[in-house]
Formats: structure tokens, C-alpha cells, sequence
């Protein structure tokens, strides 16, 4: 409680509120002791190397080699990563050493290093340093948000995270030296082994969730909360807007306080806890978009559900709210719909102050489709301080991929917190599903709705019945036959890389846009630009604020395997708004390419933005993308034959459905039709043509 209320005064006291940052973290006084059994064991200096002990890791400074060593501890032994600063370090004093963390300080170079007892380590830079990361494990599984990244296989991995959230880290999970970040002063960079704490199979066993939701009723009356005893021992009550009155700004029980206490009386009467929504992505309260707050479901189908707020400024409002919460109304937990996904810091925070608000009996869970950005990268080092992980909302079609069962929705032995599979949509509860999901380790939620459902209650008996101590024998096993075959996956992955160096095989695009018309398209426009589109000489020229919106949106339905666009920025302004084009898939994925205002060449994809290259603002510039089962580049050419490399990418499988889309023009980095704040001056961009092909 007392790193809680040290946060709270760094962000309250403020001039505006303030996001917790990298920075603020490494504060020894927030934090300091130990959480949900994670801890530092032992912290010790000599004339060579200090030695650094947690639940999870091992980490070992090697100052005269500039070396930090990283291995895991739990389940397997062995060495995961190290990260090599570009000269020696000397003058090093350990100058914390507690359950909760140690620190150590070097003189040359001028450097701080936090490692909390949940086995991140954290390193502050005092002044420019070059830092290289090394693996040592081959990467099973691997995703990015920005120049956060995370590295897994069967057993365990690490995860990296930057200060710079939009570095050109050079990443490429499949090279020895994964990612190179180019720092400058008061830079940090977090490294986390995983897993960080082992997986509590009895309670994985044991605790069966009911999940209630309802747009017409967030208190269930006491006939139907005494019928769920037999299917669960905690209840888990998410009707949001039916559950609170400003479920936006404040949780107060929208039926009063004595409702609210009458369903808690039930509950615990029947030997039974329960958990009520908060949400923080969607606590608006104190955010610049506090008038998007609803209160209702009337309208929902033309409003639909509110924007969240994604990196955390207002969390003390938040906090506070929670807090009033727990004392007032006394639930057994709280279940966060969304956090902080903009901001890994943030999180870290969050999920360390919720867990000491909770203390280590209580039940938080998080719903977390969303984990950092809209990629499925994230933090297990958060995640470790929340009991149900929720994950895979309207992400059905994607639960026939493995990896993504196995390695985003589960998290077995890479956070080891209980993934929970959010199938309240198609397929919904089926034998296929229940089977998919043991094999990777997740769990599941019993939804109210299902128990008169007869088809999804044979599944939910299949599951239980599954459930027995048995089931840690065979999960170990099957990962452990798993890992045996991660190097043939490697080397699968790694012929793909070589393909991606060879000249594309193509034959003819599936779909060509050549501008000797306005192609039959759908503009989305900004409000501020006036008629933006128009044809000159077989080209479409672009006449638009620098910092908005304007492009056509094309159908696509074909699997595709590339795309080339001929490009000008000509006097277009735009950075995150310059010309582009891009490819959306269901569900979201997508992979744009462009210029920038700067000479900059831009990419955006899983989530990651990647600015880098050169091009001539007054020139045309092809910019061909590619991409096969795993991964994929980026390529820029001068004359539309000779091509060089600028980014390679990993979309985990997320390219290979039919692309639904295809977007020309002012397209902004998220692909949706949103302006900046300040549009900037009108300006003028050009593209000839852009070819879409075959994979």
C-alpha cells in the first residue's frame, strides 16, 4: 500500500495528470515489497559480477564485459537472453537488497538497474548507450507492439520493453542478436524472463467462474444466483451499464447500494464469491473524452460502445473509484474490461496497485484481447499479479491456430497466470473448442446463458470432467513433445526468411487500381477537407490538411500475397497521416506502407510502427510489401525494378485469410478514419497505381 500511495502522489501532485512512466518506476520507494509470492532471494557483489536471485530468473552482471545474463528458473533451468551495452561498466554498487527488489547504480557508463522480485528487470539510462539483446532460445512464438516484444517457446522466454515505444529496434525474432536499441539519456528498457511465478494448477482445477452479463439486468435475482451453485464457485457480475450508473465515470450500483448488498449476502451465503466490472481502458473520467461517456443502451446500435482511453493519465481517478468500490460494496474482486494498451508502464502499474488494493486474496480478473495495442504482444510481468486472464473476444475464427491458443490466450509458462478462452461468441462451447483448449492449457468461463443451452452444457461437462490432477501430466508432456520440435518450426520459419530474399515469383495481380478513372471505391473523409480526390494524367491526386484523413476503401476477398504502390508525397505534410496504402483482413489485422513529410519511409503492422529508409518528397517512389505463411518485407525501389529491403515483419498467421480490404490514400497509421488534433497546412500527394497479388 505504501508504493500505491507513492504513485499517487507522483501523478496526483502533478500540474495535469500524468501516465505512469518507465521512468517513474524505477523509483525504489514504489513497490518495494514482494507480491503474489514473487521475490528477490538473494542479491550479492563481488570483484566480478553481482548475481541477482528471483522467483523466476536468474540475472547476472558481468561489468566488465558490459554484459547482463538472463536465465530461467522455473520449470526448465536455462539461459534465455543477454543484453550487451557497447562499452564496459564500472563503479557498480548494489544499493538495494529486499524481498521486493534490488538496485544497482554504475559510475561509467552512468546507468541504473531495478530488478523487482516478479523478474523484471528494468535499466535506466543516464546517458547514450547502444544496447543489444541476444536470445537463447530458438522463437516458438513472438509478437510486437512497436519496439515491444515478446519471445517464447514450450518452456519460457523473455520479453522486451522500451521507453521508445516507436524505436526502430532492427527486431527480428529469427536473427541471434533480436533487437538493437540506439538510446539516449533517461531512456529504459525492460527485460522479463518468463515465467515469472509458477502456474497454480490446483486453483486452475479447483475455481469455476460464472459469467453473468445482461442489457437489461446487472442484479440477478436470488432464485437464479442459487441455481449457478452448481456450476461454479465464483460469479462474475459484467453487465456494465446495467450494473453501475455512470459505468464511464464512477461506479455507483444502478439500483442502489441495498440491491447490491442483497446479491452480495446471496452470494456469500451460498459459499460462493463474486466479482463486479471496472473497467479502466473505459473509465473516461479526467480524459479528454469524457463527453463520449454513455450511460444507457438506448441508441446502442448507432452509438455503439464508447472509445477507451488507452494510456492511463487518469488512473488515480480511477483508483480511487476502485478503491470506494472494495470499501463500500465489498466484492470479492474486481474484472477489468480492457487496461492500459498504449502503455506498458501503465500497466505494470495498474496491475501492481489493483493487486495490493485487493491484497493477495482477492480475485482480479482482466479481459485482454486487446493486451499492447491492437498487436498480441504483451506483458506477462503484469500479468502475473491477475488470477483469470481473459482473452480471443470476437476472435473466433483464429482459435484454430494453435499458437494463438496456445501462447496468447493460455500464457502457460510464459505468464502463468490462468488463461481463459472468451468464447461468448461463435463457435460458442463446443468438444472441438473444449479439446483445443486443454491441449494448450486454457480455461474456460461458464456463461449463464449456456446452462439452458443442452449442445453447450455437454461441452462445459466435457471440460470439467477433464479437469482432474491428471491433466498437469498430460499438458507437461504434450510440451515437452512440443519443444522437441521447435527447430523444425525455426527452420520452417527460417526458409521463408530465405524465400523473402529471393525476387517475387508473381504472375498477375488479382487486383490493379491504375487511376485512369475514379475507381469505384468508398471515400472516407475529413470534415475538414472539401473534395479531396481527383484524376490528373492517370493519376489520383490527393488535396488535403496535412494531419486528416482522406482515402478510398476497395473490397478485396482474394488471399493475398503482396501489394506495390507508385507514390509521391509531392507537398503532403503528413507523417502518420502521408500517403499510403493498406490491406485489412478480418478481425483486424493489417498492413499499411507509405511515405512521410520527413523522407521517411513508414510501416504499420500488428500493431508496430516502423519509420525508416529515405525518399525524395518531389520524387516517385514503388514500395512493394510481401509476405508468406509467418512473415513478411518491405522493399523500396527507385526505377520499379531493383528493390531493396527496409523492414522484415512477423504477422503470426494473421495474413493468411482472404484480405477484405484495400485503402488508398491519406490512410493514418491505425487505418481508421480519425484526424490528428491539429490538422496542419493543405498540401498535395499522388499515387499511379497500386497492384495487389496472389499469395
Amino acid at each position: 500500500m505504501i508504493a500505491a500511495a507513492l504513485l499517487a502522489v507522483s501523478i496526483g501532485h502533478a500540474a495535469a495528470p500524468a501516465a505512469p512512466t518507465f521512468q517513474e518506476l524505477m523509483d525504489p520507494n514504489l513497490f518495494p515489497g514482494p507480491q503474489r509470492g514473487m521475490r528477490v532471494e538473494s542479491a550479492q557483489q563481488d570483484e566480478h559480477v553481482i548475481r541477482i536471485m528471483t522467483t523466476g530468473a536468474e540475472v547476472v552482471i558481468e561489468p566488465g564485459g558490459g554484459v547482463i545474463r538472463f536465465t530461467q528458473r522455473i520449470g526448465h533451468r536455462r539461459p534465455v537472453a543477454a543484453l550487451t551495452l557497447d562499452r564496459a561498466m564500472d563503479g557498480g554498487r548494489l544499493t538495494h537488497s529486499g524481498p521486493g527488489l534490488a538496485r544497482v547504480t554504475f559510475d561509467r557508463p552512468k546507468i541504473t538497474l531495478r530488478v523487482n522480485g516478479d523478474s523484471l528487470v528494468m535499466l535506466h539510462l543516464h546517458e547514450p548507450l547502444v544496447l543489444k539483446v541476444e536470445r537463447a532460445i530458438e522463437p516458438a512464438w513472438s509478437d510486437s507492439f512497436g519496439a515491444n516484444h515478446l519471445i517464447v517457446d514450450e518452456w519460457g522466454g523473455f520479453g522486451l520493453y522500451c521507453s521508445k515505444t516507436h524505436l526502430d529496434d532492427r527486431f527480428d525474432a529469427f536473427n541471434e542478436v533480436v533487437a538493437t536499441y540506439p538510446l539516449a539519456a533517461d531512456d529504459v528498457l525492460w527485460v522479463g524472463v518468463c515465467p515469472p511465478r509458477p502456474y497454480d494448477w490446483d486453483r486452475s482445477l479447483r475455481d469455476h467462474v460464472v459469467w453473468h452479463w445482461s442489457n437489461t439486468l446487472g442484479y440477478p435475482p436470488d432464485d437464479d444466483l442459487r441455481s449457478w451453485k452448481a456450476h461454479g464457485n465464483i460469479v462474475l457480475l459484467q453487465s456494465e451499464v446495467m450494473l453501475w450508473k455512470d459505468w464511464n465515470l464512477d461506479f455507483v450500483p444502478r439500483l442502489g447500494a441495498e440491491e447490491f448488498a442483497r446479491v452480495r449476502k446471496t452470494i456469500h451465503d451460498l459459499g460462493m464469491r463474486f466479482i463486479v466490472y471496472a473497467s479502466p481502458y473505459y473509465f473516461l473520467k479526467g480524459t479528454p473524452i469524457e463527453n463520449k461517456a454513455m450511460n444507457s443502451f438506448d441508441h446502442f446500435d448507432v452509438t455503439g460502445f464508447p472509445p477507451g482511453w488507452p494510456t492511463g493519465e487518469n488512473m488515480e481517478l480511477f483508483m480511487t473509484a476502485i478503491t470506494r468500490v472494495m470499501r463500500e460494496h465489498q466484492p470479492d474482486g474486481l474484472y477489468f474490461d480492457g487496461q492500459y494498451t498504449d502503455n506498458p508502464a501503465a500497466l505494470y502499474a495498474l496491475a501492481r496497485r489493483t493487486r495490493a488494493l485487493l491484497g493477495e486474496e482477492g480475485v482480479l480478473e482482466w479481459h485482454s484481447t486487446g493486451a499492447l495495442g491492437p498487436a498480441k504482444c504483451y506483458l506477462p510481468q503484469a500479468d502475473a499479479y491477475v488470477d483469470f486472464i481473459l482473452r480471443g473476444e470476437g476472435e473466433g475464427k483464429r482459435y484454430e491456430d494453435f499458437d494463438y491458443m496456445r501462447f496468447f490466450i493460455s500464457g502457460y509458462n510464459v505468464s502463468n497466470g490462468i488463461g481463459v478462452v472468451c468464447n461468448n461468441g461463435p463457435p460458442g462451447m463446443t468438444s472441438g473448442l473444449v479439446r483445443d483448449a486443454l491441449r494448450a492449457n486454457a480455461r474456460f468461463h461458464t456463461i449463464a446463458n449456456w446452462l439452458g443451452d443442452p449442445n453447450a452444457m455437454k461441452a462445459v461437462r466435457e471440460y470439467r470432467a477433464a479437469l482432474t490432477p491428471d491433466l498437469r501430466r498430460i499438458v507437461d508432456e504434450q510440451v515437452d513433445a512440443r519443444q522437441t520440435q521447435v527447430a523444425v518450426k525455426v527452420a520452417a520459419a527460417r526458409a521463408e526468411a530465405q524465400t523473402l530474399r529471393d525476387e517475387p515469383t508473381w504472375g498477375r495481380a488479382v487486383r490493379t487500381v491504375d487511376f485512369k478513372t475514379m475507381p469505384d471505391a468508398k471515400p472516407f473523409v475529413s470534415a475538414k477537407n472539401d473534395r479531396p480526390f481527383s484524376i490528373v494524367d492517370g493519376r489520383l491526386r490527393i488535396h488535403a490538411h496535412a494531419h486528416t484523413h482522406a482515402y478510398l476503401q476497395l473490397p478485396l476477398g482474394v488471399r493475398a500475397g503482396g501489394l506495390v504502390v507508385k507514390v509521391r508525397q509531392g507537398t503532403d505534410g503528413g507523417m502518420s497521416w502521408g500517403p499510403a496504402v493498406m490491406v485489412r483482413w478480418p478481425g483486424g489485422a493489417g498492413l499499411r506502407i507509405g511515405t512521410r513529410s520527413d523522407g521517411l519511409l513508414q510501416m504499420d503492422t500488428m500493431g508496430r510502427q516502423l519509420c525508416g529508409g529515405a525518399h525524395d518528397p518531389k520524387q516517385w517512389v514503388w514500395l512493394r510489401a510481401r509476405w508468406l505463411k509467418t512473415r513478411g518485407v518491405v522493399e523500396r525501389s527507385h526505377d520499379g525494378q531493383s528493390y531493396e529491403r527496409i523492414w522484415t515483419f512477423g504477422h503470426n498467421g494473421a495474413f493468411n485469410a482472404p484480405a477484405a480490404e484495400l485503402l488508398i490514400g491519406k490512410v493514418p497509421y491505425n487505418g481508421e478514419p480519425i484526424d490528428h488534433s491539429e490538422p496542419g497546412p493543405v498540401g498535395e500527394c499522388g499515387f499511379e497505381f497500386v497492384n495487389v497479388y496472389g499469395d
